[in-house]
């Protein structure tokens, strides 16, 4: 997986879909840097070379920008669940697969940032519908490590607290992580997923 590109700005030749992906990939860029607690209306406009005014044809605020964004990181997670959970009966470990699945696309997205974001600063009915997408992987997550228990490849231990262990961790990437550092997303991906995995495995893999 290839780092995701900020999309530059290519107004009225473009459909009104790619024009709000520009924007949302300039704001995810935003917040990779660490800026979400000053950003702006103004920051974000003035980042794509347009109005203000201009900007509020295509998101009603800041906060549907960053719910936005919220929601195409948590795509990319759902989608690496899925893949999964379609095949953890021919895996030896699904839930090793699923963390560096995550964990890159984290790394490789400027949607990774939006982690950084507070979920107070969405709007009420779009903080619910967020938050029951990740209660869904966070489920998903849970129903791997009971899988592994089961299969005697991981210690008898509390899967909810075992998960929220795992991507509580994993949630901080954004904060330190940039693409670049020395290591690539799938680098990165690798190395920490095989870290955290060590808290569960009886016995670790060579």
């Amino acid at each position: 997986m290839q780092p995701d590109e900020p999309q530059r700005w290519v107004g009225r030749q473009v459909s009104k879909r790619s024009r709000r992906d520009a924007i949302l990939h300039t704001v995810a860029t935003l917040l990779r840097e660490s800026r979400m607690s000053t950003l702006t209306m103004d920051d974000i406009a003035e980042s794509l070379g347009i109005t203000k005014g201009n900007l509020y044809y295509y998101f009603r605020d800041k906060q549907d920008i960053l719910y936005q964004c919220h929601m195409r990181s948590m795509a990319l997670s759902l989608e690496a669940l899925a893949q999964v959970q379609a095949q953890q009966d021919s895996l030896t470990d699904p839930l090793h697969q699923l963390l560096i699945a995550h964990i890159e696309g984290i790394a490789a997205s400027p949607f990774g940032g939006a982690l950084l974001a507070d979920l107070d600063s969405m709007h009420a009915n779009q903080r619910r519908f967020y938050i029951a997408r990740r209660d869904a992987f966070e489920e998903g997550v849970r129903a791997l490590i009971r899988l592994g228990i089961a299969r005697g490849l991981y210690r008898d231990t509390d899967a909810k607290i075992a998960s929220l262990s795992l991507l509580g961790a994993i949630n901080w990437l954004p904060r330190w992580y940039h693409p670049d550092g020395p290591l690539d997303p799938a680098g990165v991906a690798r190395s920490m997923a095989d870290f955290l995995m060590r808290t569960l495995w009886i016995d670790p893999p060579n």
